[in-house]
């Protein structure tokens, strides 16, 4: 029986960190190889796939996990300690299962009535041009940061369509994998293995029932009816689900501890042990507390998030806009650790063959999402504590 097949959602869930925790000593045997190669390797994939760590998003009814937000994110973090790039293409995976199983059943149905195992690739910033025809749009362009696109079945696209009025509106557009051109231009300083490539359509028929504005995505059930009634699916998206990507940064930096506090302990220096001088604790223990920080935060807005769609209310503005603040911060704050720890190891570090440069390479990348930015958050928040948008605006960002 795989983990999938467990019906009761706390010993899935026990059973998708037992995975997790399996799992990730061996990819990072394998994190060297797999950044050389520009994606995950096909047993990496296997391997999370069969642990049922690609589906963690996506709905029961399919023979997915359809776990609560906290429990996605923990899992992903254990995912990380081994490998940033797995753990972020889960990541986006289950950010992707979730934003499907906002459009209507017969989409959900198209996706994974026959292949339940499918997987969903993005790019969410509305580019490209569309076309109206009578049966739906003729979709034109080019999309780029196609993270885990190599192993998708399906493709989210962002575009501008004009509604009843006219007016240009963001919606997301579902493509098959058939339709699609990947282009090979992945070619960056971390987070190699995510193969976040680009890719190309050229006049796709996207049929209306594939079309969902975006507004009915990041307002949560209550922009669509109100009528979902399965948590996970009642998120709000962008102040809600990115947080399975945050973890991939407090992964990294959770591992970075653990490393860097075990080689420190037998190191010695001009005949003094790096362990018994004061600075040297003081920066392990100031690493350690921003890591601590940075997961009490992710702790406690996913898990009151959870609660608040298990009580079937919208997230108020000040939730809202504090979980954006809290994305950027607890990124930050992981960020803040890496570099301590980074310095720390000494010369040693920047060897390509030594895995803390990878893994300090990766949580570098892993910050510059535009959804992880600080200046953004901290200033949604600081909007939202003087009352100075109306309540919905941060959901919009």
């Amino acid at each position: 029986m795989s983990n999938l097949d467990i019906e009761d959602e706390t010993e899935r869930t026990a059973a998708i960190y037992a995975a997790a925790e399996d799992l990730w000593p061996q990819l990072e045997a394998r994190a060297e190889d797999a950044e050389k190669l520009g994606r995950i390797p096909e047993n990496t994939f296997a391997d999370l796939m069969a642990a049922g760590l690609t589906r963690l998003g996506q709905p029961r009814r399919y023979g997915g996990a359809e776990l609560p937000l906290n429990v996605i994110t923990e899992a992903f973090a254990t995912v990380a300690r081994g490998c940033a790039s797995s753990a972020w293409v889960c990541g986006v995976y289950a950010d992707h299962g979730c934003i499907v199983s906002m459009f209507p059943e017969a989409v959900t149905d198209e996706v994974w009535g026959k292949t339940p195992e499918a997987v969903v690739s993005a790019a969410l910033p509305p580019l490209g041009s569309a076309e109206a025809v009578d049966d739906g749009w003729r979709l034109s362009g080019k999309w780029g940061f196609l993270s885990g696109c190599d192993y998708a079945d399906w493709f989210i696209l962002g575009t501008m369509l004009p509604d009843d009025d006219g007016q240009p509106v963001r919606h997301f557009l579902l493509v098959p994998r058939s339709e699609v051109t990947i282009l090979d231009d992945w070619d960056v300083m971390g987070l190699r293995a995510t193969g976040s490539k680009s890719v190309t359509v050229d006049g796709t028929l996207v049929p209306l029932h594939r079309a969902i504005r975006f507004d009915e995505i990041n307002g949560g059930a209550e922009a669509r009816g109100n009528l979902e009634t399965r948590p996970l699916y009642r998120l709000p998206h962008s102040s809600t689900v990115p947080f399975v990507r945050v973890a991939t940064s407090l992964g990294i930096v959770e591992r970075l501890l653990a490393m860097t506090a075990s080689e420190i302990s037998h190191r010695v220096s001009r005949g003094n042990r790096l362990a018994e001088i004061q600075s040297v604790q003081l920066n392990l223990a100031e690493a350690s507390v921003d890591a601590d920080c940075a997961r009490l935060l992710v702790e406690r807005d996913t898990t009151a998030t959870m609660s608040a769609m298990s009580e079937r209310r919208p997230l108020t503005a000040m939730e809202v806009a504090r979980n954006r603040r809290d994305m950027g911060h607890a990124v930050r704050l992981c960020r803040r650790a890496a570099d301590r720890l980074f310095e720390m190891n000494g010369a040693r570090a920047m060897f390509t063959n030594n895995v803390i440069q990878m893994k300090f390479r990766d949580i570098r990348c892993a910050s510059l999402t535009t959804g992880f930015s600080w200046d953004i958050g901290a200033t949604l928040y600081g909007k939202a504590a003087f009352d100075l948008e109306p309540p919905d605006a941060a959901v919009k960002v």
